[in-house]
């Protein structure tokens, strides 16, 4: 009887423990459930708070934006290459700032850039009236004057400029093209000897000096000039070609295809070398000195159609 007792008890235990066994599996279950209800939500929250930092982000972006000065939108455009827009920026700093000559001396070079010589030298000559023989505007206004061929006038501004730009490797190079340009290489190559006691390795420099050497019948000397800048490191083709060029001018046709054989463009050199031949052949006067300079030296963009009309003056060489 006892035992019968017992044995109902633990059944009844057994049952009421298997009861809670699945009341257990379900708050477990439920819990689960909860969980992955949490889990969801939080994600929900973090995708919005993504969102919402993005959104800020992307706020704070525009406010920045907003809050470059015209300036500073002017230069970013420059760096890009955009010269038109880089103008209208630099002329709303100036609208902005009437007083600064800094708008005024980058308008400068992106009109330049532009081929609008007229509105570049409208620039310049307001930083001169703004503040009288400052020799960055002196630089820039006689850079401009060789372009439109008036280096007796390019000269005048370089000298202004030279008086405290003494440590100016570009300076001493410019003046050199103006005196070059005007038949006066003895005094060119002075210039371009100052600028090399400063910058001994500057390509620009050596270039010219060896085109001004050669110009005034140091055809030794040029090609001594030359043959170091073409040993400099990154020197680019076009210097071989210089020297390739004298050498074919002094009559020398062999040296002239041994130097430019390493470039790449095999039909362009061979249409140059045509050149060559023929310059050797007529070598005239000088081969045409003012034609040399002009392909020699750096120029800058031709002028468009409609500035061309307005500005007369024939394009002068530019300093590299």
């Amino acid at each position: 009887m006892l035992r019968s007792k017992m044995t109902a008890v633990a059944a009844s235990t057994r049952i009421t423990r298997g009861s809670d066994a699945v009341w257990v599996f379900v708050l477990v279950a439920a819990c689960a459930l909860a969980l992955s209800g949490c889990a969801s939500v939080g994600d929900k929250e973090a995708a919005t708070a993504e969102k919402m930092a993005a959104a800020q982000t992307e706020i704070m972006h525009k406010d920045a934006e907003a809050s470059k000065s015209a300036l500073e939108r002017g230069d970013e455009a420059a760096a890009k290459g955009d010269n038109a827009a880089a103008a209208a920026f630099y002329r709303q700093a100036h609208s902005d700032d009437p007083n600064s000559t800094t708008p005024l001396l980058r308008l400068g070079q992106v009109d330049i850039a532009l081929g609008q010589y007229t509105q570049a030298y409208e620039a310049y000559h307001l930083v001169q009236v703004l503040k009288p023989n400052g020799p960055e505007a002196a630089f820039r206004m006689g850079e401009l004057m060789l372009v439109r061929g008036s280096p007796q006038a390019a000269i005048d501004e370089f000298n202004i400029a030279l008086e405290t730009r003494k440590d100016d490797p570009a300076l001493f190079s410019a003046m050199g093209v103006a005196y070059s340009s005007m038949g006066q290489y003895d005094v060119a190559i002075k210039n371009y000897r100052a600028g090399l006691a400063i910058a001994p390795e500057h390509k620009g420099l050596l270039n010219n000096l060896a085109m001004a050497q050669f110009l005034s019948g140091d055809y030794d000397g040029a090609v001594k000039t030359l043959t170091a800048l073409v040993a400099l490191p990154n020197a680019e083709p076009r210097y071989r070609r210089n020297l390739a060029f004298i050498e074919a001018v002094h009559g020398d046709m062999d040296k002239a295809q041994q130097v430019v054989t390493s470039d790449a463009d095999r039909a362009a050199l061979d249409s140059e070398l045509a050149a060559y031949h023929s310059a050797a052949a007529d070598r005239g006067d000088a081969a045409d000195r003012t034609a040399l300079m002009g392909i020699h030296f750096a120029t800058l963009p031709a002028r468009p159609a409609s500035q061309a009309a307005a500005d007369k003056a024939p394009d002068a060489v530019a300093a590299q």
